[in-house]
């Protein structure tokens, strides 16, 4: 009837409306590290998550790389 979460076969809880905790496996790790180094170091990437996000959020793309071992 409707697009539920359940009907598309998304799990809830995963779901940014719930501001759950996001668990990644190895592979959605590796992948979400390549685009947050791509971020930091390409400077119209840096420019377009400024505008559309704000300053803070590159920010905040750095502080995740370095959690997750990045550069």
């Amino acid at each position: 009837m409707g697009n539920s979460d359940d009907e598309r076969g998304l799990n809830p809880a995963l779901n940014e409306r719930t501001n759950a905790l996001l668990m990644l496996n190895k592979e959605e790790r590796k992948v979400i590290k390549e685009l947050l180094i791509m971020t930091i170091y390409s400077e119209s990437v840096r420019g377009y998550i400024e505008k559309r996000l704000g300053e803070e959020y590159v920010r905040v793309a750095e502080k995740l790389l370095e959690t997750m071992g990045g550069v």
